[in-house]
């Protein structure tokens, strides 16, 4: 049929299918694969994907006990309906990889709850592929204990996934700084560009226009250690900057996006009367902005607010870690039919992961190692390292 169409027909064709239906489509021809398989058709498919005003769907992250798993699904957040579309094969036999973050159908994981091991993949759950990123370059046989935080976006001046880690190896003020990028394949220190400020411990990353974004504070006093901002990091320019948040802000809070604005979830500790104040950021980068959209009172075993939906409710995790949705006007309490795992710990805190996911074929002419090779490889190396950290007292504790 294709000999029948002009090209840009066919792309226009092609690029109205889903990411599985085109992988399936590659075997057909050589002509088929060519173009399916190349840069510009992958950034046209993801550039159509992702200008659809009903592609309203959200990337799910959970974590089950029995079996000991991690469960990835694709969810439709419509106004009314909170609907399970797939769930995504889970290609690692590991639990307790964390999400940095989910970017134009790319998921950055991270191999770092337990020890040293920081092992990093980037994951295209849609097709089926993932890429094992090498080492970087500052370790625990490197560097010796640190603290460290990740941030995973796209630049679009140079079409490239980048990757940027913040670490903390000693007392310095200012930590050292290396980043990835996909299209070069290897980290490159840019510690220069660091800020003075200590990002919160494996906080999550809250990624709008084009910058990564976490919780920070300033080191030094001990009054000056709790006062928050925000650490940004734009992927293009490469620079940090720092965001100040509303002075009422004492307490750590959650950074989340909402209708490509970024939000924060202020966490309020009185007696008797736990909350959580949401704010949003009006102006991008303008401090000033920050206004309060509303108040939600922790009743019925609401426990860490995970993100806002479409229709302005916001999904919490239960003590029963259950997720559900909260509707702060009614104060309505709508269970979403997924159970996670129970218990206490670091790993059961970050079992839920919420995340605005778009299909793609990003991956898809990336060559790759077998899964099953990589993976056990990298186990096998990660048991090895784990033994030699506990004996040199490296091992990492839970909080």
């Amino acid at each position: 049929m294709s000999d029948y169409l002009h090209q840009d027909v066919l792309i226009d064709i092609l690029t109205r299918l889903p990411a599985e239906s085109l992988v399936r489509l590659t075997p057909v021809c050589k002509s088929w694969h060519s173009l399916i398989t190349s840069p510009k058709f992958i950034s046209h498919h993801l550039h159509r994907t992702a200008s659809n005003p009903d592609n309203d769907r959200l990337l799910v992250r959970y974590r089950t006990d029995k079996p000991k798993q991690d469960h990835y699904s694709l969810v439709l957040d419509g106004n009314d309906s909170f609907r399970q579309l797939k769930t995504f094969d889970y290609p690692f036999d590991s639990v307790g990889y964390s999400v940095v973050g989910s970017c134009n159908g790319l998921i950055c994981l991270s191999d770092d709850q337990y020890c040293y091991r920081d092992n990093m993949f980037l994951w295209n759950p849609s097709i089926r592929k993932f890429f094992a990123m090498p080492r970087h370059n500052i370790t625990y046989k490197s560097h010796g204990p640190f603290m460290h935080s990740l941030g995973f976006g796209f630049d679009p001046v140079s079409n490239d996934f980048k990757v940027v880690r913040v670490v903390h190896t000693d007392d310095r003020i200012s930590p050292d700084v290396e980043i990835y990028t996909l299209k070069t394949g290897r980290w490159r220190y840019i510690s220069e560009k660091a800020l003075p400020l200590m990002i919160e411990e494996r906080f999550r990353q809250a990624y709008v226009n084009g910058a990564a974004h976490w919780m920070a504070f300033h080191q030094g006093t001990l009054l000056t250690c709790f006062r928050y901002t925000i650490l940004s990091f734009n992927m293009s320019d490469e620079v940090f900057n720092e965001i100040l948040v509303p002075d009422s802000i004492t307490l750590e809070g959650g950074l989340v996006v909402f209708k490509e604005s970024l939000c924060l979830f202020q966490q309020c500790v009185n007696d008797n009367d736990d909350h959580y104040l949401v704010w949003i950021m009006k102006e991008y980068g303008v401090s000033t902005s920050w206004a309060k959209l509303f108040r939600i009172d922790l009743c019925g075993g609401l426990w860490r607010p995970l993100g806002l939906r479409k229709n302005g409710e916001v999904i919490f995790s239960t003590r029963d870690e259950d997720l559900v949705s909260c509707n702060y006007r009614s104060k309505q309490i709508s269970y979403l039919g997924i159970h996670g795992t129970s218990g206490d710990g670091y790993l059961n805190w970050h079992a839920f992961y919420i995340d605005t996911y778009v299909e793609s074929l990003v991956l898809l002419n990336k060559l790759e190692s077998p899964e099953n090779t990589v993976v056990s490889s990298q186990n096998k190396k990660n048991k090895k390292e784990e033994e030699e950290q506990k004996e040199a007292g490296g091992e990492k504790e839970e909080i």
